[in-house]
C-alpha cells in the first residue's frame, strides 16, 4: 500500500487550486475584453452621389474578404464586379479592422475617371476608412495620396445563393 506524504499532497492540492484560479481569471478577462470583429466579408455597392466627382458616372462595388481582423478587397466598377473572379486574382486592397472601424489601402486598376495626366498606367492609389452600421458602410475615400478625402456610403449586397443543378 502506497505511503502518502503530507507535503506531497499539500503541494499537489495547491498546484491544482492555483491552475483552477488562473483559468478562471483568464476566462473572465477574455469574456469581457476580447471581442471578435464583426463579419465584414461581402460586396458593398457605392451610392454614386457619395463618390468623388470623377467617379460619379461609375457604379462602384467594393468586395471585402476577411480573415479575423485582416481584410483584403477589390474596388471595381459594377460591370467588372459582375464577372466571376478567379482564384489566381490577387486583391488590390489590404487593410485591417480596428476598434474604430476598417482601413483599406492599395492601388486599384481601371479607375480611369480619376487619373491625372501624370499617372503611369491605369492604376489609382486608394485609401478607404469606414465604419459598419448594420448593412451600411460609411466612411471616407481618397483617390491619391495628397487628395482630400470624400465621404461615401455603400450598401451591402445580398449574397447570391448557389443554384442547384437538377439532373
Amino acid at each position: 500500500m502506497p505511503h502518502f506524504n503530507i507535503k506531497m499532497l499539500t503541494f499537489y492540492s495547491v498546484s491544482i487550486a492555483f491552475v483552477a484560479v488562473l483559468f478562471k481569471v483568464v476566462t473572465a478577462y477574455g469574456e469581457t475584453n476580447l471581442k471578435a470583429p464583426p463579419a465584414l466579408a461581402g460586396s458593398y455597392r457605392f451610392d454614386a452621389n457619395s463618390l468623388p466627382e470623377c467617379l460619379k458616372s461609375d457604379a462602384l462595388v467594393l468586395t471585402i474578404e476577411q480573415s479575423g481582423v485582416y481584410l483584403n478587397g477589390n474596388l471595381r466598377s459594377s460591370s467588372e464586379a459582375d464577372r466571376q473572379t478567379t482564384a489566381e486574382e490577387k486583391p488590390s486592397l489590404g487593410g485591417k479592422w480596428e476598434t474604430q472601424g476598417l482601413s483599406l489601402s492599395g492601388v486599384v486598376p481601371n479607375l480611369a475617371g480619376c487619373r491625372d495626366s501624370s499617372a503611369i498606367g491605369q492604376n489609382s492609389s486608394v485609401k478607404l476608412r469606414g465604419i459598419l452600421e448594420g448593412d451600411t458602410l460609411k466612411g471616407k475615400i481618397s483617390l491619391t495620396d495628397g487628395a482630400a478625402a470624400t465621404d461615401f456610403t455603400a450598401q451591402r449586397e445580398a449574397a447570391a445563393k448557389p443554384q442547384k443543378q437538377e439532373h
